[in-house]
């Protein structure tokens, strides 16, 4: 018996990300864990690339089969074009078939059997599904805005009159949204304390997108001995994403997480992913990544929810090490334990924390700027006169030949040049070269 649970059109580079948060979301519902999600969802990326080479992508559709007394995702790709199965995909899941259905129609059938389903398969857990595979994403709806945008114009155009008229409504309108949105904007660059100098230096860069999305960070001292690092990116664009970013973050300025340990990240993104669920807040979740470091020890303790790695330069290292966090992304599901990381930091030392804004560009020829290609750049020296944090968002303009990126460019540099002190410095046990 197959149970159709939803399905994703597959139009643009937007549906990269789309695919690989909903599958996330998805898999790490029917138990699958969050490294596996992971792979998963990182092989479907990159099988969406490929089809989006195609003359027509096509979409995705999403089942739940039972075979005979097993469970198992289902995963069909309809596109215009065969592809190439990676092996990737074959480590992943237990069946690969790639079927032709007549000349202008390829199948790609992908299932997984689900093995450790947490509790029973309710008609409303299966709604719940299904409401987020279907919830649209913004390039979606942009995309049906332009198709009846066109029939407006096909079936109206005796009435061009009204039509001026009304883009003239929209024009101040869009004109008062713009005024709002920038000052959204000018609101969350304020609450980002100014840069400081010293034995821990920090700067920062904040360029919001056209449409303002869900970025913010920070850091304050919680005593003489313990610092509080952050940054956290909610899904989505405009003011409802920012305004969840605020709320977010003033919680953790303002240490108003009731029992919880500001020095304990693992305490803080717990109370952090039970305050704020996509249920509350409609449907958004949120990457973040939380640190302390404590002066007296050097050590920095850290750990995060679906966020990037941080990237540690120690000395004049040209190989970062990546300060990883392994949660699941934010409000998404209930999570009783947050794992942390400890690495005592050597001087100097330089920590750069930033949001997926940075790295993931549609390059100008229509390709993607991988995360492997960000790392190498971070890798690089930087100009004379310059600062890596400038150097990249010049570059990345570069890339996708704009002057405004379509995500928010959040990035923190954390400058570590502490004064001698004896004893050896070792490395903690949670960070990965």
């Amino acid at each position: 018996m197959r149970t159709h649970l939803g399905d994703i059109r597959i139009f643009d580079q937007s549906a990269v990300v789309e695919v690989r948060t909903k599958v996330f979301s998805l898999t790490t519902a029917f138990g699958f864990g969050s490294a596996m999600s992971t792979r998963i969802a990182t092989t479907l990326s990159d099988l969406v690339r490929q089809l989006l080479q195609n003359s027509e992508p096509g979409s995705m559709f999403v089942d739940l089969e039972d075979a005979q007394g097993q469970l198992i995702l289902g995963l069909r790709f309809l596109t215009s074009e065969a592809v190439q199965i990676t092996p990737a995909l074959r480590e992943v899941f237990d069946d690969v078939r790639q079927l032709s259905n007549g000349e202008a129609v390829k199948e790609i059938t992908l299932r997984k059997t689900i093995r450790n389903m947490p509790g029973s398969l309710t008609p409303e857990f299966l709604d719940f599904q299904r409401d987020r595979i279907s919830l649209k994403s913004r390039a979606a709806l942009v995309e049906e805005l332009r198709e009846k945008n066109q029939q407006l114009e096909r079936y109206n155009a005796h009435l061009e009159e009204l039509v001026r008229e009304r883009t003239k409504e929209l024009e101040l309108t869009n004109h008062r949204m713009q005024r709002d949105l920038d000052a959204g904007a000018e609101y969350v660059a304020r609450l980002i304390p100014e840069p400081i100098t010293g034995q821990i230096s920090i700067d920062w860069r904040y360029v919001p997108s056209e449409e303002l999305g869900g970025d913010a960070m920070g850091y304050h001292w919680l005593d003489p001995d313990h610092m509080a690092i952050y940054l956290l990116d909610v899904t989505g664009h405009g003011i409802d994403s920012a305004l969840l970013a605020v709320s977010i973050i003033n919680v953790v300025r303002g240490a108003s997480l009731p029992g919880a340990d500001f020095r304990n990240p693992s305490e803080v993104l717990k109370q952090l992913n039970q305050s704020f669920t996509m249920d509350l807040h409609g449907n958004k979740l949120y990457t973040m990544w939380y640190g302390v470091f404590h002066r007296p020890s050097r050590t920095l303790t850290w750990g995060g929810g679906g966020h990037p790695d941080a990237l540690l330069y120690v000395n004049d290292s040209r190989e970062p090490i990546r300060l990883a966090s392994g949660g699941p992304l934010m409000g998404m599901i209930d999570w009783p334990h947050f794992e942390t990381d400890s690495i005592v930091i050597e001087s100097p030392s330089s920590l750069f924390l930033y949001s997926d804004g940075v790295f993931e560009i549609h390059k100008e020829d229509g390709g993607e700027w991988t995360f492997d290609e960000f790392v190498d750049f971070m890798n690089m020296s930087v100009p004379k006169g310059d600062t890596k944090m400038d150097d990249l968002y010049r570059y990345v303009r570069e890339l996708c030949g704009c002057e405004q990126l379509g995500d928010d460019f959040s990035i923190l540099e954390i400058r570590f040049n502490l004064p001698d002190e004896p004893g050896n410095v070792v490395q903690g046990a949670g960070a990965s070269i």
